[in-house]
């Protein structure tokens, strides 16, 4: 009779630890979905807001389009909302524009994700973006000088 009671409870314990386990992994999986739902939703926020933004609708943001976001007081509300600093904006358009004085909505779409949140964001963002800059222009410094020295050696 002990050996049963044993054994039953043995049994109800291992059938304990089972459903642990399941109920485990539904939370791992119903995080990351939860996760990639907000994602998702936040994108489609940031698309709302980038449409906003083109006055044209020509899906580029110039500067002045940009710059909206300084005296529209809706935009600004609308930023905060998104976690998104509108206190450097001259520098957030440079950080998210590659080079051709427009930004597109897929650079909106990846530079904002990448600098949502507290200021120290942006700035390290920013600051990446400018040492990438910076390498690029001393390559083609470097291959300048390159080519001046070759010349010169060969006269």
């Amino acid at each position: 009779r002990c050996m049963i009671g044993f054994s039953l409870m043995n049994v109800i314990g291992a059938v304990f630890v089972q459903q642990t386990m399941s109920v485990a992994q539904n939370d791992n999986d119903i995080m990351i979905l939860r996760k990639q739902k907000e994602m998702d939703g936040y994108t489609k926020k940031l698309k709302a807001l980038f449409s906003a933004l083109d006055a044209n609708q020509d899906g580029m943001l110039c500067h002045e389009e940009f710059h909206r976001m300084e005296t529209d007081p809706d935009l600004k509300i609308w930023m905060h909302a998104l976690e998104l600093s509108v206190d450097d904006l001259v520098g957030l358009f440079n950080l998210l524009d590659t080079g051709d004085g427009f930004v597109s909505m897929d650079e909106f779409l990846m530079g904002v994700t990448r600098v949502k949140g507290q200021a120290r964001s942006i700035d390290m963002a920013h600051l990446l973006v400018s040492v990438g800059r910076l390498e690029k222009m001393m390559e083609e410094q470097s291959l300048s000088k390159s080519v001046q020295a070759d010349a010169l050696c060969a006269n």
